[in-house]
């Protein structure tokens, strides 16, 4: 699939070329078809170009805006079928098993496609066949494809391969020059060769292409696999509905979307699936595509629920000249099996995770957050914020059997300057951030240990233990502070409060979080 440069020319019968510098020769990259029937092709250099024709209208190829409109037009197609994958730098290859029944048939779906990327401005050459060896081949070299861009529906991938050249078999250019030195210049000629003599005539040098030459064979013949991976994850489900005309007003929209979450419900229903996340597509008649997602932080079911999220982005489409098809997919749903009547705290819990998928669609993923448990009992690390709709929400905040925790944890502990009754006893007095307090009240220690497992340095201060009080000062304030280090495993006396960066294991205090 390419586009025809002489949609850029503007005059669509005149001949056009784009170009590339190539070894500081410049080259046509591109030529329109009124180029073509004059002899122009690319790969010939400018200089012999203008020998041919000297009126001939040039520009510079820009690679990345192709890769991304062929990247567009990839995704574009999903409207045929969830499995498209790109081919080189101007090629698509479309599973399109299962999915022509849709259209009315393979037949049907081709002409559609072809159609629409006629009016689009694109110059396609097409062709289906069982394997994607034999569709490649046949979309790029068979003559009634290159000249007419005619459909091919072929069931036989041999007898369609043999009259074709050996570099549609996707061979380098090593390979192929040296089957045309041995006289194979067309796959016929290798199909009639049995595989030892073939192995025979590719000695010294270029026995190394007689491999990736029955690699290809194989895979165009339908011998050995060759399976497509796919831009984009395949969605678990996916519904599609057409409009007889293109529509303009997103009250059209708004008003089929119910009809099909309805219908996606029912399936989930009868697999006892709920959805997690829902990608809905508009496709426009220009060739382009409009995403939406929306993700629930528990698995539901819920049309109205589902509708009111969509209706937070819908006024992010752009109709243009109109959309001609609308689809939803399910990328993510959890078991949801049936169930007896809610308590009361299910209906709690069903109404947070409403309000909280609502605050996500509007605000966005990022902004509505939950804390997750981590695998470790250092407090700055046992917990991590995660998207709300993620993973499910968890109330269970805080591991049972521990300590009262502080409302408000530092990112990092910051140092401060204690003074102590008793070598190992709670602060009396501290500084912090230049502000002197005076201790009222004490409660703890609670020792966590360090992370034994972690194998870090034995002069590595993380190694060392926590003492962790909660105090109060004479303000009313109440924070969480800890000592890491004992006093006389580090041979240092109380009343020392000059720390010593050569020793590493003098007990240091820290300040960490604050109560209400």
């Amino acid at each position: 699939m390419r586009s025809d440069p002489s949609v850029k020319s503007g005059q669509p019968d005149k001949a056009f070329a784009l170009t590339e510098t190539m070894n500081q020769t410049q080259k046509l990259q591109a030529v329109s078809l009124a180029g073509q029937t004059l002899g122009l092709l690319p790969g010939m250099t400018l200089a012999e170009a203008r020998a041919i024709l000297p009126a001939l209208e040039t520009a510079p190829a820009d690679p990345d805006a192709d890769a991304t409109a062929l990247h567009a037009i990839a995704r574009w197609c999903d409207r045929y079928t969830p499995l498209v994958t790109m081919d080189g730098v101007d090629g698509l290859l479309l599973d399109i098993s299962g999915c022509g029944h849709l259209f009315g048939g393979d037949k049907q779906l081709l002409t559609d496609l072809r159609f629409r990327l006629k009016q689009a401005g694109f110059d396609t050459h097409i062709a289906v066949a069982s394997t994607v060896g034999t569709a490649w081949a046949l979309a790029r070299y068979a003559p009634n494809t290159r000249v007419q861009g005619t459909f091919l529906q072929i069931r036989a991938p041999e007898e369609a391969l043999k009259p074709l050249p050996v570099k549609a078999l996707r061979l380098d250019t090593g390979s192929v020059t040296t089957l045309h030195r041995l006289g194979l210049k067309r796959i016929g000629d290798i199909l009639t060769l049995p595989r030892p003599a073939l192995a025979r005539r590719f000695r010294g040098k270029a026995s190394k292409h007689v491999s990736d030459l029955l690699k290809r064979l194989d895979q165009a013949l339908g011998v050995q696999s060759e399976p497509l991976e796919p831009l984009q994850p395949l969605p678990l489900w996916r519904l599609r509905h057409a409009f007889t005309e293109p529509i303009q007003h997103l009250a059209a929209v708004e008003a089929a979307l119910p009809k099909l979450i309805d219908d996606m419900m029912t399936i989930l229903a009868r697999a006892d699936q709920g959805v997690r996340r829902l990608v809905f597509s508009a496709f426009r008649v220009d060739g382009t595509c409009q995403d939406i997602m929306i993700g629930t932080s528990r698995p539901t079911r819920d049309t109205a629920h589902l509708m009111r999220l969509f209706a937070e982005k819908l006024d992010a489409l752009q109709a243009g000249f109109g959309f001609d098809l609308i689809m939803l997919s399910v990328s993510e749903a959890e078991a949801l099996p049936p169930s007896q009547i809610a308590t009361i705290k299910d209906t709690e819990t069903e109404a947070t995770a409403r309000v909280l998928d609502r605050l996500s669609a509007r605000l966005g993923s990022g902004a509505v957050v939950q804390l997750k448990h981590r695998h470790s009992h250092i407090p700055e690390r046992a917990q991590s914020y995660a998207p709300a709709f993620a993973s499910g929400l968890n109330w269970d905040s805080m591991p049972e059997g521990l300590a009262a925790r502080p409302l408000r944890l530092l990112q990092r502990p910051e140092a401060m300057d204690v003074l102590a009754e008793v070598p190992e006893g709670a602060p009396r007095r501290f500084r912090w951030r230049r502000v002197d307090h005076k201790v009222t009240r004490a409660e703890g220690p609670e020792r966590i240990g360090s992370e034994w497992w972690a194998l870090l340095p034995e002069d590595d201060p993380e190694t060392l233990s926590r003492d962790y009080y909660r105090i109060e000062v004479a303000g009313g304030a109440r924070f969480w502070v800890f000592r890491r280090g004992l006093y006389e495993q580090a041979g240092v006396r109380p009343a020392e409060t000059v720390y010593d960066p050569l020793n590493g294991h003098a007990p240091r205090w820290f300040m960490h979080g604050f109560f209400a």
